[in-house]
């Protein structure tokens, strides 16, 4: 079982699955589905949720290397060019990260965004990125750069963004779901199954944290995907808790999915909504040996080591606490109808802070 240990492992913590992962652009960027990395900035292609960043070092315009991720943050910068000649709708947000010291983009969730492996088309087109200084930093030093300085991020950056279609799948009476095809669209087809079956049972390995069964449909197009991202507000809500969290993503499974959590019985899972936490529904299950229950929509769990005190959490910013849950004293886990299906939004977060600089 993977613990957060403490708020520095949380933090340190990058998103590792197809479904939101950080891509960085230059010749240190993560290989990106299509092969694409380097200098070649012509066939990059992302999933709807990743972010991309870009690194001073990666600047279209820092002669030199003039400036470094350590001097970069939205107290000395600010984006004054963003012009975007298409797709603009794809894209959540353009901003500093001033952790990271660098410009971010975040690319909008769209779980009807698809695109076949070998025909991504460019579907977002970034002309031109700039980046200007407000005031002077590292005045009075020998790398002093002046208030006003503007550097170009990027030009001419063609981006397909989009989750791998794959059409057909192949529908068997019994299937397994590949590590590889997790943030993927499956077109179900029964006609490229091999087998004379209108739906099959399709089970999913989440790591080893949790495992989805559930039956699926000729026709059918389905987006399995988790990561292990932790919220760090819910971390800092519980200091002493030693944590763990599955995200669980999804455009809609087609029928309720048997959902098993890995845990142990002492543990204590709860599910996340509207950043909160509140009772799972999931019961320890002595033969899976986890917490088991039904899932149809996105969700995500955390799974504690003490029982945490959800009451004392302020959930209408009135100054009251909502105290309206039961406990059940078997499992020591809180009980509600129906399972938390609220898509979690992760918090993505870069280890280490930023030195007082300039």
């Amino acid at each position: 079982m993977k613990k957060v240990l403490s708020m520095v492992l949380a933090v340190a913590m990058m998103t590792s699955m197809a479904m939101a992962t950080t891509y960085t652009l230059g010749k240190n960027a993560i290989s990106i589905s299509t092969g694409a990395s380097g200098i070649d900035k012509d066939d990059i292609a992302l999933a709807p949720g990743d972010k991309l960043r870009i690194y001073p070092d990666q600047f279209e315009e820092n002669q030199n290397d003039a400036l470094t991720k350590s001097e970069f943050d939205s107290d000395y910068f600010s984006i004054t060019t963003k012009k975007i000649t298409k797709g603009a709708n794809l894209i959540a947000s353009v901003s500093i990260n001033d952790n990271e010291g660098c410009v971010e983009i975040k690319f909008n969730q769209d779980y009807d965004l698809s695109r076949k492996e070998k025909d991504a088309k460019k579907n977002v087109e970034i002309e031109k990125l700039e980046v200007k200084t407000k005031k002077t930093v590292n005045e009075d030093e020998t790398n002093e750069i002046k208030k006003n300085k503007t550097f170009l991020v990027c030009q001419n950056l063609s981006i397909a963004v989009g989750h791998v279609k794959v059409d057909p799948y192949g529908l068997q009476e019994d299937m397994e779901l590949s590590s590889n095809d997790l943030g993927k669209v499956l077109c179900f087809d029964k006609d490229a199954g091999g087998e004379d079956v209108s739906y099959g049972t399709m089970s999913v390995e989440l790591g080893d944290i949790a495992y989805l069964e559930g039956r699926v449909y000729d026709g059918d197009e389905v987006f399995y995907d988790y990561d292990e991202d932790a919220d760090t507000d819910i971390l800092k809500a519980y200091p002493d808790a030693e944590m763990s969290f599955v995200n669980i993503y999804t455009n809609g499974f087609p029928t309720a999915m048997d959902l098993e959590v890995y845990a142990d019985e002492d543990e204590y899972v709860y599910a996340i909504k509207d950043g909160k936490l509140v009772a799972s529904g999931l019961k320890w299950d002595e033969d899976a040996y986890a917490y088991t229950g039904k899932i149809r929509s996105s969700a995500s769990y955390v799974i504690s080591d003490i029982e945490l005190d959800t009451t004392a959490v302020d959930t209408d910013g009135d100054g009251e606490t909502d105290d309206n849950t039961t406990e059940n004293p078997e499992t020591g886990a809180n009980d509600v109808v129906g399972v938390a299906t609220a898509l979690a939004v992760v918090s993505l977060v870069a280890a280490g802070a930023v030195s007082l600089k300039k």
